[in-house]
């Protein structure tokens, strides 16, 4: 079999993807990186190089990416890449060329089922994966699949363990921004997928940070009397990342006051009227728009203050197991909700967007007309989607690094991926897949 040579782009902040190319170097592999900005360069020191590790600095305007891309999978030979996030505009140019020139195209991304998997797909991720819309499909494959086998991972011997990754999380991110503070010097035309600056951010955080403390208790006692009158029935309505592509790419909205506006007008419009709308905020939001008086500005609009809560904090599985309704664009919090079986509404492009699963009709509709999803295809959904789009392990700590790297060769080295197999062994429903 002819050696493989792997091209890496921009990874996420954290060591894993500088670990995963040595392992690939290991197996007798080629490696390429491309350095983007002086954060990169914090885990692929060009003074360190590993043998047969390669490393090319792309300091160009994003407008030029295509013709630099064409130059060096010529140059390098390339016969796979491999990126975390595929709708960052450094990766678009090179994922296109890469589809026209037959290279296998790796996208790592967070888990769709976290915290203990993450996401590895050939091809994209969530609104550009190639998981079908068929709920069929999904039946027939999970029983085609070994009872005790989820990802090539014996279930009985246990999935393994993460632990907790947000303080090396936190880290990795405090580290690669304060580097980035050279790229005016170093790499003066990159353009970062984040819609803001590494100052603003942080100084959003620290006024986040104190409305959190703040509020935590005040939040405790409105998911109390939430839960604990039985006869006010609620709905749950999850906020996204400002910036965050499920939003800015895979929705129909063009922020998230918009969808705030849309929801809480369908809510007062269609909802029972002795329901209430509670709005939760995303718990790595950095507090750049304030959601919280957002929401309250359009509940004094349209006089429904009385029906309408906003939570900075809360344990969202408590509120699901109480909620009549759950809604977001696409967050793996859908895939918790479905678990919990709260009727669902997707609000954006999402592989979660299924019938029996989420609610398939207008939100005017689903008000009152929204059913709990199917428990028997919810199982089988979850078990196909984890078998094929799934990897054990972690992106931040070192812990779940160790876990990810052992889990992910197989597929990098494959010549298929396990979602492209049960394609092909399993041809969904054209009429249904997309």
């Amino acid at each position: 079999m002819p050696q493989q040579i792997f091209l890496f782009l921009q990874s996420l902040r954290s060591p894993f993807f500088a670990r995963l190319a040595k392992s690939l170097v290991a197996a007798h592999c080629s490696v390429h990186k491309v350095q983007y900005a002086v954060g990169d360069h914090l885990y692929w020191p060009i003074v360190k190089k590993t043998k047969g590790l390669s490393v090319h600095r792309c300091s160009i305007a994003l407008e030029k990416t295509p013709a630099y891309y064409a130059d060096l999978f010529a140059q390098t030979g390339a016969t796979d890449l491999v990126l975390f996030g595929d709708c960052r505009p450094v990766h678009r140019p090179a994922i296109r060329l890469a589809r026209q020139l037959g290279l296998n195209v790796h996208v790592f991304e967070e888990g769709y089922f976290r915290p203990d998997w993450i996401t590895l797909e050939r091809n994209g991720v969530n609104g550009f994966s190639d998981l079908p819309c068929d709920p069929d499909w999904y039946r027939h494959v999970a029983r085609s699949l070994p009872a005790h086998i989820v990802a090539g991972i014996d279930t009985g011997s246990g999935i393994q363990k993460v632990g907790h990754a947000m303080p090396a999380r936190v880290w990795h991110d405090v580290l690669y921004n304060t580097a980035n503070l050279l790229n005016p010097v170093f790499y003066s035309r990159y353009q970062s997928h984040v819609p803001h600056s590494t100052w603003a951010e942080y100084t959003a955080y620290v006024g986040r940070y104190l409305r959190v403390k703040q509020r935590k208790q005040e939040d405790q006692q409105t998911i109390d009397a939430l839960v604990g009158v039985a006869d006010t029935p609620y709905f749950l309505a999850v906020l996204q990342v400002p910036g965050d592509t499920q939003l800015t790419l895979h929705s129909r909205f063009a922020d998230q006051q918009t969808v705030i506006a849309e929801v809480v007008q369908s809510f007062v419009r269609c909802a029972p009227s002795d329901s209430v709308l509670v709005f939760k905020n995303h718990p790595l939001d950095p507090g750049m728009v304030r959601h919280d008086k957002v929401v309250a500005q359009v509940a004094r609009e349209l006089d429904c203050v009385k029906r309408v809560r906003f939570l900075e904090t809360g344990q969202l599985t408590t509120l699901l197991d109480h909620a009549a309704g759950f809604l977001a664009i696409n967050s793996t919090s859908i895939g918790q909700a479905l678990f919990h079986r709260c009727p669902t509404m997707v609000l954006g492009q999402s592989m979660f967007n299924l019938p029996g699963l989420s609610f398939q009709g207008p939100l005017d509709a689903f008000w009152c007309d929204a059913e709990p999803p199917d428990k028997a295809l919810f199982k089988s959904f979850q078990r196909v989607v984890i078998h094929a789009t799934q990897i054990n392990g972690g992106l931040y700590n070192k812990t779940g690094n160790d876990i990810a790297i052992g889990q992910a060769l197989p597929h990098l080295l494959a010549p298929t991926s396990r979602l492209e197999a049960l394609l092909a062994a399993y041809p969904p429903n054209l009429s249904a897949a997309s």
